[in-house]
């Protein structure tokens, strides 16, 4: 009898878990991938001459950077090439370490496109890694309820190639 019961509880709770894996999958909303080629930007200091290669950052001071967005392949209803917008992107510097002349930080950014714009936070403004990421917060438009990262590969030239994969 005691068998039987724990039999029909497993198989409640059996089906109870696939019932919620089915209801998450189906929960789980498109993915939607934009991307764009970044010309070189243009960096401004906040707190400490950024024109300056020898300047070191104090902590608190801020780097701003802005960057021009332009299609690869056709997107938004322009064609290859066509500037679609504009990301600003504003790192705080939260340590500097001298003897390995490298800073660390947070980068809160906004990424304008023409039917709205999308939220983001990462560290890439700092260092020089080839490849950055950065976590999508949010947006207005259709990018309001969106999640996800961008992955920007940064180019020897000063340019890079921006990646968005958005789902919501």
């Amino acid at each position: 009898m005691v068998a039987k019961r724990l039999g029909v509880v497993s198989g409640f709770f059996l089906g109870l878990v696939l019932m919620i894996g089915v209801v998450q999958a189906g929960a789980a909303g498109s993915t939607k991938v934009l991307m764009f080629y970044n010309p070189p930007g243009t960096t401004s200091g906040v707190g400490f001459d950024a024109s300056n290669p020898n300047a070191i950052p104090p902590v608190g001071s801020s780097v701003i950077i802005r960057v021009r967005l332009q299609n690869v392949g056709s997107q938004f209803g322009k064609p290859a090439g066509a500037t679609v917008g504009r990301v600003l992107l504003d790192c705080t510097v939260l340590v500097v370490d001298t003897s390995a002349q490298t800073l660390d930080g947070i980068c809160s950014g906004i990424a304008h496109v023409p039917d709205g714009y999308l939220t983001f936070v990462g560290n890439g403004g700092f260092g020089s890694a080839r490849v950055n990421y950065y976590a999508i917060t949010g947006g207005v438009g259709p990018y309001a309820n969106d999640r996800g990262e961008i992955k920007v590969v940064n180019n020897k030239n000063g340019s890079s190639v921006a990646t968005v994969t958005l789902s919501s």
